[in-house]
């Protein structure tokens, strides 16, 4: 990683969220084309919000993505699990106001998000179909989006309704993949399916950080070298905190893993420390964490691809804690948080059949209910 990289990500994590700065021009001025550019910074300013710009002020993880492009095989190796099937965040609401257009990479494919006039949000593949230009660098006219290369305009669902100059019939092969898109929590989910079926499951409104008793939430970014799978199993593994995080006392916790279709929940009780961490977790892709007393945690995690993942994350603390926002949150994702993490996702690799013992924790149980999200992936984890 290089002290540039490094200077890119605290500038963007120090201005407020919607500031513009010359960086923000989305044309290929500056000689770096959309697709290549951090997938948060393909965002363009924000103005409007389902939730209030002002609850939540943004903050951005130090460690940016880091690729790995090793130019041979390992053997031993092998490759981590394939993207879940599931819904997956592609950007904060207020990253889109009526007439906005962002581009951004989720499960290895290329995607435009739009909102058109009327509100109506879209989600497409990202190359036009009559002569392959990038519809990233298009604009919305009323309710579709128009492709920058010659005017074609696609609706929501993909389909082309206007060829500007032709007025021939419009082909019916004239359309691009279209995605289930739903706005809930003050995010923009997507629905990814590695057969293109029809979603199988909700993301729940979730109302509990918005209680009067919590202070405005506060939004962190980051990315991550890391499988998905990975990241979400964490969470269960009890035994990596006292080796990873340096958590004493590792014999005076008690835990619980429950499961609801394609809904779990996870409950920690730290004695010594009298703190019960409780994690519901709705797919693969979004969670609550809550904290008694101390802090709720809306997250929702995105894989890149197999080995990325990027994170959006809302902090709500209850007023009494708001002066401590800055240490809460950096005991989450700091250097003992999510910084222990990260290198060992990043160098680790994926045991299909681990070698398990007592007090690892219900890592099978977990795997036996995360494999739903793999249905019809011939990629798909060994059971």
């Amino acid at each position: 990683m290089t002290d540039s990289t490094e200077a890119d990500a605290t500038d963007s994590g120090s201005r407020a969220p919607g500031a513009v700065t010359e960086t923000d021009d989305m044309s290929d001025g500056d000689g770096v084309p959309l697709r290549d550019r951090d997938v948060w910074d393909t965002v363009l300013p924000a103005r409007s919000s389902v939730v209030p710009t002002d609850r939540r002020a943004t903050r951005t993880a130090g460690m940016p993505l880091e690729v790995d492009d090793l130019p041979y095989e390992l053997e031993g190796r092998g490759e981590p699990p394939p993207v879940p099937n599931g819904w997956y965040a592609l950007a904060a609401s207020s990253d889109l106001a009526a007439g906005d257009v962002l581009s951004t990479i989720a499960a290895s494919r290329e995607l435009v998000v739009f909102r058109g006039g009327d509100g109506e949000l879209g989600v497409v593949d990202a190359y036009c179909p009559h002569l392959g230009g990038h519809l990233g660098g298009g604009a919305v006219e009323g309710s579709t989006l128009a492709c920058p290369y010659h005017g074609w305009e696609f609706d929501s669902s993909g389909a082309c309704v206007e060829i500007p100059y032709s007025t021939g019939r419009i082909p019916s092969r004239a359309c691009v993949r279209s995605y289930p898109v739903r706005e809930v929590n003050g995010m923009v989910l997507f629905w990814y399916h590695v057969a293109g079926e029809d979603p199988t499951y909700e993301v729940p409104e979730i109302t509990e950080p918005a209680d009067a008793d919590f202070a405005d939430g506060i939004e962190w970014r980051g990315a991550f070298t890391a499988a998905l799978q990975d990241m979400a199993e964490n969470n269960v593994d009890y035994t990596h905190f006292h080796f990873v995080h340096r958590r004493e006392a590792l014999d005076a916790s008690t835990s619980r893993f429950s499961t609801d279709g394609p809904f779990s929940t996870v409950v920690e009780t730290f004695s010594e420390e009298n703190l019960t961490f409780t994690r519901w977790t709705y797919g693969p892709g979004v969670a609550l964490l809550r904290v008694p007393g101390l802090m709720s945690v809306l997250s929702a995690t995105t894989p890149v691809d197999r080995r990325h993942v990027r994170l959006l994350w809302y902090f709500y603390l209850p007023h009494a804690m708001a002066e401590l926002a800055d240490e809460i949150i950096d005991g989450v994702v700091g250097p003992f948080g999510l910084g222990a993490d990260q290198p060992i996702w990043r160098d680790k690799v994926f045991r299909d059949r681990p070698l398990l013992v007592k007090g690892d924790g219900p890592v099978m149980e977990f795997r036996r209910w995360y494999e739903q999200f793999y249905e019809g992936n011939p990629g798909r984890p060994a059971p």
